[in-house]
């Protein structure tokens, strides 16, 4: 007996069960360990200071959560397969995403933020790592390279008709 393949692509588990939460953890140590560093490369206006450090913190435990959602939620047995699951932890993730795209908006200022050319290392670095898996989760909560759920295939169905 053959298994039934996943509904979600090779790409999607990629990008969130790995790419992802490596990423996430990386920033949590750099924000928990090594935070005027983190400020520099994000905030480079804001010097640090020790009176920051509960931000850092609560920066650190957010960042973890997302990655334990990504890494160990969906490889779960049960839900690594259920796009209900995957689709409510990337639109949490997703408004995480939103948030901090605008804090580094905020940062560096649309002129600067939209325009690649601009970019030195670290801003593209910090910019491609947000941006791309932000996208990423776009793609999947639109439905792109995803079978179609009973309800799209009813409305389809209606259309046909």
């Amino acid at each position: 007996m053959s298994a039934t393949p996943s509904p979600i692509p090779r790409a999607y588990r990629l990008l969130f069960t790995t790419f992802e939460p490596l990423l996430a953890t990386a920033g949590a140590i750099q924000a928990f360990f090594f935070p005027s560093a983190l400020i520099s490369s994000t905030v480079p206006t804001v010097p640090y200071s020790l009176s920051l450090s509960p931000l850092f913190t609560q920066m650190t435990g957010s960042w973890l959560m997302l990655a334990f959602h990504d890494f160990v939620t969906l490889r779960s047995d049960g839900l690594k397969d259920d796009l209900h699951v995957w689709r409510h932890t990337l639109a949490a993730s997703a408004i995480s995403d939103v948030f901090y795209t605008a804090s580094l908006i905020q940062s560096v200022g649309p002129a600067l933020f939209f325009n690649p050319l601009r970019w030195d290392v670290v801003n593209a670095v910090t910019v491609v790592t947000t941006v791309g898996p932000f996208l990423g989760k776009l793609c999947f909560l639109a439905g792109l390279g995803l079978p179609a759920t009973n309800a799209e295939r009813k409305r389809g169905e209606k259309k046909a008709l």
